[in-house]
């Protein structure tokens, strides 16, 4: 592939099937078979998968190309596939290519062999390709030729998010430390840096909220606003960010002034989500400026793609999730505060088998075998005696993290237990399992304000990000947390 641009163009076009086929001869690929019915049944593809293709490669190297069915989740089509021809076929290594046409939307994912294999994924909206979608779909171009074992790999490692977290935070602390150094009005250099980090948060974060289309309906949202700003005489941070956080985001709509009513359809989240902290209190003068403010929303995150879900023991994507904000926070704090606290990123792998044990044993000492816990993992039937005990023990369930700090434990028990719940015979959508969790079985401590900020952030998140509302404002608001998050 000779350019960025030529990547970044292919992944524009992919927006429909015959449009996946110019992206194999880059790849080492040869020309795509149809697949019939009967070689779709034989590799397991059930009814979310409306037709496909299969490509050889070098040695055991074979690509798949799919399309999904409208009514069926893009990632959920991903993750069957994968986990069926894996099993089906684990002597050969696996590239999935599947378009999602309803919404032009396509996933690249290299499924690891083996019966639960971690989808490792780039997912696109070809409608609004980055420049970090054009230059993981360009490596892997470049690592194309080779043994057929270590061209997988590499692909699943340029799929993964580690690649693109190393370019993310070089590029993230590089614009934090020039809005501290540029940063107008009095305050301490160590004060200087701390809010950086923090605006630099909440940007994030709204970006999470962008790529969700909660932010009146526009996906580019942040950039619209900030050029409309520079255009009307500047001010970004006091004319657009201040009444954007503190007037609007924390604000119900009735009670919004009229500079945070003309930013549009923007959800209430909770009043002390977007409230200002002390040291904010503090320094009322300070300022960052324009120029500095462009380099964030402007560049830094128009680069990268954004999204809500976040990685799972199952799933990883070259995409930037909400993890991030607090593995960002933490790895950009002053090597000595981290020292004091005991600050630390928790590898996701420790996390899930650490809270994935303890649950298990809280789960037993309240009465629930460990086989059948073993059955709800594997979502197998349980027999009605089971399901009963299961939900008793859930809602007698508390968990607590005394040291939380961005919240990576309580958001994956959180998940968990509310997938326990569904196993249990709770029908409603994962929103509302969330939620219930949330208000009554999870706790956390934190000497850090920012951290506990941050922790409530991604807890919101989890809740809300499978809500299929496509209105703002229907967007239901955070339980007030203020009894199970603490400082």
């Amino acid at each position: 592939m000779s350019s960025l641009r030529n990547a970044a163009a292919l992944l524009a076009a992919a927006h429909t099937f015959p449009a996946l086929a110019p992206l194999l001869p880059p790849l080492g690929f040869g020309t795509a078979i149809p697949l019939d019915a009967a070689a779709r049944r034989e590799l397991g593809l059930d009814r979310t998968v409306r037709r496909g293709s299969i490509a050889n490669g070098s040695g055991t190297l074979r690509a798949l190309l799919l399309e999904s069915v409208a009514d069926a989740p893009l990632r959920d089509t991903v993750s069957r596939a994968a986990a069926h021809v894996t099993a089906r076929s684990p002597q050969l290594l696996w590239l999935l290519i599947v378009v999602h046409p309803a919404t032009s939307s396509v996933v690249v994912a290299a499924p690891a062999p083996g019966a639960r294999t971690r989808v490792a994924a780039l997912a696109v909206d070809a409608a609004h390709v980055t420049d970090s979608d054009g230059e993981t779909l360009a490596a892997m171009a470049d690592a194309a030729s080779g043994v057929d074992l270590l061209v997988h790999h590499r692909w699943r490692e340029l799929l993964g998010r580690d690649a693109l977290t190393r370019r993310f935070y070089r590029e993230l602390e590089g614009v934090v430390g020039e809005l501290a150094e540029s940063a107008q009005g009095h305050a301490a250099a160590a004060a200087r840096r701390e809010l950086a980090l923090l605006c630099s948060s909440r940007v994030l974060f709204l970006a999470f909220l962008e790529a969700k289309g909660w932010l009146d309906g526009d996906r580019e949202f942040l950039r619209h606003a900030f050029d409309a700003r520079c255009a009307a005489g500047g001010g970004v941070h006091r004319r657009l960010l201040d009444p954007l956080f503190f007037g609007t985001l924390n604000t119900p709509v009735a009670r919004r002034a009229p500079a945070a009513r003309a930013l549009g359809r923007i959800p209430f989240l909770n009043g002390g989500l977007f409230a200002r902290g002390p040291l904010e209190r503090r320094t009322p003068d300070l300022r960052f400026t324009d120029e500095t403010l462009g380099r964030l929303i402007g560049g830094l995150l128009a680069r990268y793609r954004v999204t809500a879900h976040e990685s799972s023991a199952a799933w990883t994507e070259a995409a930037i999730d909400p993890e991030m904000l607090g593995r960002a926070f933490e790895s950009l704090m002053a090597a000595g505060e981290r020292r004091s606290s005991g600050a630390f990123y928790t590898p996701a792998a420790i996390i899930e088998r650490v809270g994935g044990e303890g649950l298990d044993a809280a789960l037993e000492s309240l009465g629930v075998a460990a086989g059948v816990l073993g059955a709800a993992r594997d979502h197998a039937p349980l027999a009605p005696a089971d399901r009963e005990r299961l939900r008793r023990a859930l809602a007698a369930l508390r968990v607590l993290d005394p040291a939380c700090g961005s919240g990576a434990f309580l958001v994956h028990l959180l998940e968990r237990i509310a997938d326990l719940a569904a196993a249990a015979g709770d029908e409603r959508g994962v929103g509302d399992r969330r939620r219930d969790a949330l208000t009554r079985s999870v706790f956390g401590v934190d000497v850090n304000p920012t951290a506990v900020w941050l922790c409530e952030l991604r807890l919101w998140l989890s809740v809300v990000i499978d809500a299929g509302e496509s209105d703002p404002l229907a967007v239901r608001p955070l339980p007030n947390l203020d009894r199970h998050i603490r400082v």
